[in-house]
């Protein structure tokens, strides 16, 4: 699939740069993400290497660490086997997901989940000391490893932060932002950063590169993300020419607190797996509507299934009822959850909870092999940036944590092997980019479409200054909610394309020199191609639901979309 648009016309790099004008620094391995999958990468080098994790902000914020519900793998076996985890897997993916990855993944959990306990990770356990075990939506058995009841990911984080410090071999920069790939004869030879804390921009050259960035709900204006998840990994991998897959992909978590003033706080699917109850306004347990499997199916029937109730019922939520429940257990099983509550007034085991879907995780990103690697040479990618084929078209609940786990693993040990291999002649490539002279766009004084040799844009020279990043990301965020969310048709789609290519006539072909005006950027650029997978899929498949194409049709082959930039000609 092609992507013929302003976005493919945008410069190869955000910034100017220059060789012999920045600072330079040398590692064996660069790490592209602070999150599990990033840090479980770096653990996994060759000790003789260098390693440098970079991360947008602190090691602390990230999707991993805000993780509630826990890592699925098979831990059970008198009860579940890696067999049982592959089909509900498989289910969940929509006939897109690649067999023998789901596989690899699935059967490589249990020892990744050791490694986990082996460096201390405190994972929640029966009186018997067994560890306790809990049950998601699509999941035909209890296999979900928790932590702190609903906070697994901050215990998974605090110990394999601890661990990776304690490497002599790793070194972390904090608040950097990564502003672009460095690419030379079709490789990757490591990337353009910039030091918030120093303001000044670096170059970094690795033998190899790991891509571990994380996600892009921040496209959306109702989101579990943070707000470093702005797809950035995906557009600096798509400006350096790698394949990008299935962008249309985006899973809506079912249950986001909904209250005015309040962070959209997630509410774990662990909930709903323990007995909590979806009810509307009226207070009908709606879900057995929609989907025998009532509050235990898949993430996006439940979404769709909540935003048709919310339509019927004219009211802008559903909410999640655990009254039935005991108050202790509920108050010792769900501590962070009710802590949140109770911020705004709200006692988890005696009030019905305000929930709505909000963006959640991407399932597409860029394309790697089983291996990890990307169609880049000397890049690879591992977590939520990546496209492996485990996911498909929807993830199923709590294989995220599982993912970047088995993929950290494994990119980190193939790529330290191929660098093992490489000679300790570092070389600062002569790679420049030259600051724009010439903007090109629709000028306002002429009526060329691309800019004339007269005035050349210079009508609207004086605006670029004057943009205001914050309103246009608002607005952006605004529109992806409203045309491109759990519910899709062509004429919302065609808007919020238009919409992307008017911003991007005077936010993509402009170099800015501020991170927040350079994550705009990215942010326009995962957009268009989210939006540009969501009009060629006419089908409704896992994730991702067109109302103009409702039926899901099970003998219509599953296709993939792909894009990829390709560098025009002068």
């Amino acid at each position: 699939m092609s992507f013929d648009s302003l976005v493919s016309e945008s410069p190869r790099y955000l910034a100017p740069f220059h060789a012999k004008l920045h600072p330079h620094f040398f590692t064996d391995i660069l790490i592209i993400g602070g999150g599990l999958a990033g840090l479980r990468a770096a653990l996994a080098v060759d000790p003789s290497l260098s390693v440098l994790v970079v991360c947008k902000a602190g090691l602390l914020n990230s999707n991993s660490r805000k993780a509630q519900g826990g890592i699925a793998t098979v831990w059970d076996f008198d009860k579940d086997n890696f067999e049982n985890h592959i089909e509900d897997t498989l289910i969940a993916g929509g006939d897109l997901c690649d067999h023998e990855v789901v596989d690899y993944v699935v059967r490589h959990g249990t020892e990744e989940v050791q490694r986990l306990i082996d460096h201390g990770a405190k994972f929640d356990r029966k009186e018997n000391g067994d560890i306790l075990l809990g049950r998601e939506g699509g999941h035909g058995q209890f296999r979900i490893i928790h932590a702190l009841g609903d906070a697994t990911g901050q215990e998974v984080i605090r110990s394999i932060i601890e661990e990776v410090r304690s490497r002599p071999n790793i070194r972390i920069w904090e608040d950097t932002f990564v502003l672009d790939l460095l690419t030379a004869d079709g490789f990757c030879r490591g990337a353009v950063v910039y030091w918030n804390k120093e303001k000044d921009t670096e170059l970094i050259w690795a033998k190899q590169v790991i891509l571990a960035s994380g996600g892009l709900g921040q496209l959306y204006r109702e989101t579990t993300n943070p707000d470093v998840a702005c797809g950035d990994g995906v557009a600096i991998a798509w400006r350096a020419g790698a394949v990008i897959r299935d962008m249309e992909f985006v899973q809506f978590h079912p249950t986001v607190l909904y209250i005015a003033g309040g962070s959209r706080s997630l509410i774990t699917e662990a909930m709903r797996g323990e007995g909590a109850r979806l009810i509307d306004k009226n207070g009908y347990q709606f879900m057995k509507d929609y989907d025998p499997r009532g509050e235990l199916a898949p993430r996006d029937v439940v979404s769709r299934s909540i935003v048709q109730q919310m339509i019927k019922t004219n009211h802008p939520n559903v909410y999640l009822d655990l009254t039935h429940k005991d108050a202790d257990w509920i108050y010792n099983r769900f501590p962070g959850i009710a802590a949140v509550c109770a911020q705004f007034g709200l006692d988890l085991a005696r009030d019905r909870i305000p929930v709505r879907p909000g963006a959640h995780y991407a399932m597409g990103g860029v394309l790697i092999d089983q291996n990890g690697r990307t169609t880049i040479k000397g890049l690879w990618a591992a977590g939520e940036v990546s496209s492996s084929g485990l996911h498909g078209a929807n993830r199923l609940a709590s294989n995220s944590l599982l993912e970047a786990l088995v993929y950290g693993e494994k990119t980190g040990r193939l790529a330290s092997e191929v660098a093992v291999q490489m000679s300790d002649q570092y070389t600062a490539l002569p790679i420049e980019n030259r600051p724009i002279q010439k903007q090109r766009g629709k000028c306002r004084q002429c009526t060329y479409q691309k800019g004339c040799d007269t005035c050349d844009f210079s009508a609207m020279k004086d605006e670029f200054s004057e943009v205001d990043i914050n309103d246009i990301r608002n607005s952006l965020k605004s529109m992806m909610w409203r045309l491109v969310g759990v519910v899709r048709d062509e004429s919302g789609l065609q808007e919020a394309k238009d919409n992307i290519e008017r911003w991007s006539r005077y936010v993509l072909l402009h170099q800015f020199k501020t991170p927040a005006a350079w994550e705009l950027q990215n942010m326009l650029t995962v957009a268009a191609l989210v939006v540009e997978g969501a009009l060629g899929r006419k089908e409704t498949r896992g994730s991702h639901n067109r109302s103009d194409y409702p039926e899901f049709d099970e003998k219509k082959p599953a296709q993939h979309s792909l894009f990829q930039r390709i560098e025009k000609e002068n």
